[in-house]
């Protein structure tokens, strides 16, 4: 059940879709939606006794205040058309980044809905607001890649399986968005070496989990495919083009946060080239 959304303001080419995407869940589930804008406030210089007040930054204060009231005012008009229950929330930062300001919001949200990258000058700017309310804020988050249709129904779902803590945890906090779709494919990808062993036998996900989704009501298909030379990453998605998949469910860094980025990761993959709306767990 769901009853509570965020969407944090990213300033980003993809907030307006992710804004929508909120509201046609919020709507449909009768769910009070929260828009958090996060900014920050420049720090007072150092000096040689410590840290040195400025008088000039109150001005520079009282400008970027102002500059985040008309911002929020603007989605406020936007909001009050809609027959959802709202609030936008102005959230300043002076000593942390602004991602990490809304983490308390994300902790009282069934759902964070973020925006994915348009550009790749916006990665790292999202990359930074969805590590912070993955890893800190023990909720999901939901992102939306910018040009993907706002909808809360799927058509069909793919729940991308591992036996792994983040892998239980997503498919457990996907069950509201689950429920919402019509079939749902249990996938797991198996390395090359390991089908290779078994070339004759019939092999399925994990078929506890399957029957335990199917006492919630679910349509489930349990789906083995083999990594073929492909990162897992790649191996999800192609699975989710074949199969016309409208929802992706999947664990989020199940390695450590600097060994997915340095060295990739299918996080990193799915955070970057997922074609179609991913929820993550951790």
């Amino acid at each position: 059940m769901i009853r509570d959304l965020l969407v944090p303001v990213t300033r980003t080419a993809g907030d307006a879709n992710a804004l929508d995407t909120a509201l046609a869940l919020a709507g449909d589930a009768g769910a009070r939606l929260t828009v958090a804008d996060a900014f920050a406030l420049p720090g007072p210089a150092p000096g040689p006794w410590g840290l040195t007040v400025e008088t000039a930054l109150g001005q520079v204060y009282a400008d970027v205040r102002a500059d985040a009231a008309r911002r929020a005012e603007g989605l406020r008009e936007r909001l009050r058309r809609q027959a959802v229950p709202f609030e936008v929330r102005l959230v300043e930062s002076l000593f942390l980044e602004p991602q990490y300001a809304l983490v308390p919001l994300a902790r009282c949200a069934d759902i964070a809905v973020l925006t994915g990258a348009d550009e790749p000058g916006e990665a790292a700017v999202i990359r930074g607001y969805f590590g912070a309310l993955l890893l800190d804020s023990g909720r999901p988050v939901l992102v939306v890649p910018p040009r993907a249709a706002p909808q809360s129904g799927w058509r069909h779902a793919v729940v991308a399986w591992r036996p792994a803590r983040e892998a239980a945890r997503a498919a457990h906090d996907a069950l509201p968005l689950l429920r919402r779709a019509e079939t749902v494919d249990l996938l797991e990808i198996r390395d090359d070496q390991a089908a290779a062993l078994e070339p004759e036998a019939e092999v399925h996900a994990d078929a506890d989990l399957a029957a335990h989704l199917g006492r919630h009501g679910l349509r489930v298909r349990s789906v083995v495919r083999p990594r073929g030379g492909e990162t897992v990453g790649a191996a999800i998605l192609g699975h989710c083009r074949e199969s016309d998949a409208d929802l992706l469910v999947s664990g989020g860094y199940g390695h450590s946060r600097l060994r997915e980025w340095a060295w990739g990761g299918v996080t990193r993959d799915l955070l970057e080239f997922a074609h179609l709306p991913v929820l993550f767990s951790h």
